[in-house]
């Protein structure tokens, strides 16, 4: 990887990621659409599996990610759009591309006990709000505000991490803490894109989601996927690039 990327991008390049997102969307939406519900569904399905489910749910998601990657990259190249592409992931490099996964949740659940440590109890959360019982939760949510905001710092140098492993394994070859460390750097280089990013996209998701039956979340779902694919061609150049390897 040459010195110069991950490249900084300008504030604009935050919403030009989303434009771009949207317009490779348009080429094929029912198909996105459909492949987005189809993944969701299957993923909510191995969420529910007792135990073990939101483990392998977050061990899978790169590889989910990886199917849409390559998918908006042949939407990009003017190539017809096949379903054989969103399951790029589980084809092509599938074991780094779940390692990465495996690391953010081995990540994840160390935030999760430093939480409980701290006070939050995160069942009893959950437990109020399956039962409507707002007075509950809020209390809840007020004692547990110290655990809560701990976390979430906690977690944001791992969601930069994750953010670009995914295309990064799968276009750049990277290996998958190569691919985290590269991310984050790419977050680090571009934190003020990613908050435009940030303000563009998450009214979108919020207006989606409040959509019966989660109808919008078939169009949000495809352009946030989109998004990523956009950002990681802009932020390394790839349209320069083609062949760009991040090995060596």
């Amino acid at each position: 990887m040459t010195p110069d990327l991950p490249r900084r991008r300008p504030a604009a390049a935050g919403l030009q990621w989303v434009t771009d997102a949207f317009r490779l969307f348009r080429k094929n939406p029912l198909l996105l659409g459909a492949a987005f519900g189809l993944f969701m569904g299957v993923l909510l399905a191995v969420n529910l599996i007792p135990i073990a489910g939101a483990g392998l749910t977050e061990v899978l998601t790169p590889l989910v990610v990886a199917g849409f990657m390559t998918a908006f990259r042949a939407l990009d190249q003017d190539q017809e759009l096949e379903l054989p592409h969103f399951f790029t992931g589980f084809v092509s490099r599938p074991f780094p591309l779940a390692t990465v996964g495996a690391l953010y949740l081995g990540y994840a659940l160390a935030i999760g006990k430093i939480m409980q440590l701290l006070g939050l109890d995160a069942k009893a959360i959950s437990d109020a709000a399956q039962h409507g019982d707002a007075q509950a939760l809020m209390a809840l949510l007020q004692q547990g505000a110290t655990a809560l905001l701990v976390g979430l710092t906690l977690l944001a140098p791992a969601l930069m991490a994750t953010w670009l492993a995914p295309p990064l394994v799968l276009f750049g070859n990277a290996q998958p803490l190569q691919a985290l460390g590269i991310s984050m750097k790419a977050c680090w280089r571009n934190w003020l894109p990613l908050l435009v990013y940030g303000v563009v996209l998450i009214p979108v998701l919020l207006l989606a989601m409040l959509i019966p039956m989660l109808l919008g979340m078939l169009v949000a779902g495809p352009v946030l996927m989109g998004s990523l694919y956009t950002a990681y061609q802009d932020i390394f150049a790839v349209q320069r690039e083609p062949s760009l390897s991040i090995s060596g």
